[in-house]
């Protein structure tokens, strides 16, 4: 009889304690897990794993032409993961052909400029497809340097509407631009098809649109183009990240 109780209360024990030391590690388990609703939460999540690994700069010079009309200039930009590019890059109207015996206006030239982003999902392959996209400010020639250069040249030299100082004294104006006129936001998307030439040169050719915001926007600010052009420089290389030595 004696032998039984003693075996119940030993039962009794250990059930108990099995039960004491089963509630203390769930709670443990509850005080050591980290609260998900507690943590920060952002909109671009960056893993571990997933940070910096290489590294690119480049200088892309190209051509554009199509409804906008001939356009050249230069895209600078440095590269993340060997998928993302930013910058900052430039186009300008080619310079125009004077003709001294007409009367003609012709179109306006502009000048866009402002920052570049591109995405690249495979930079590796030998042909590949990139999307850039360009934002920033469109700038427009000046209508009375226009007028001004349109007038024949058995016009006198002396003073011009406006207040300039006449044909000769916009020859310079007339080759490099007067891009005072009007000015609106721009923005251009597009596709480009790649080709890695070789280690340090890319060639490419694609399409865009150029769409232009503001109140003085002209029909002349936008419309479709096609691009080719160049990119020299440095791709995809290793980020490295010094590590301290353990003594």
């Amino acid at each position: 009889m004696r032998y039984t109780l003693y075996s119940i209360r030993l039962l009794t024990i250990l059930s108990l304690s099995t039960v004491f030391f089963a509630s203390n590690a769930q709670e443990t388990a509850k005080l050591t897990k980290t609260d998900s609703s507690s943590q920060l939460k952002t909109l671009f999540q960056v893993k571990k794993g997933n940070g910096l690994k290489s590294w690119g700069i480049s200088a892309s010079p190209m051509v554009q032409f199509g409804q906008l009309g001939t356009q050249s200039g230069m895209n600078f930009a440095f590269h993340v993961n060997n998928k993302w590019a930013i910058g900052a890059g430039f186009l300008g109207s080619s310079p125009r052909r004077e003709d001294p015996n007409t009367t003609t206006v012709p179109e306006p030239r502009q000048r866009f400029s402002g920052l570049t982003l591109e995405y690249t999902p495979k930079a590796n392959s030998l042909i590949h497809v990139s999307f850039p996209l360009m934002i920033g400010t469109i700038r427009q020639e000046n209508p009375d340097m226009m007028y001004i250069t349109a007038m024949p040249t058995s016009l006198p030299y002396g003073p011009q509407p406006g207040g300039k100082g006449g044909r000769m004294g916009h020859d310079r104006d007339g080759l490099f631009g007067d891009f005072r006129g009007p000015k609106a936001f721009g923005i251009q998307p597009g596709i480009n098809l790649e080709m890695n030439v070789f280690t340090y040169g890319k060639l490419f050719a694609g399409v865009n649109y150029r769409a232009a915001f503001g109140e003085n926007i002209t029909s002349e600010m936008k419309g479709f183009s096609g691009q080719i052009g160049m990119k020299f420089g440095l791709f995809d290389k290793a980020f490295k990240v010094r590590t301290k030595k353990k003594n």
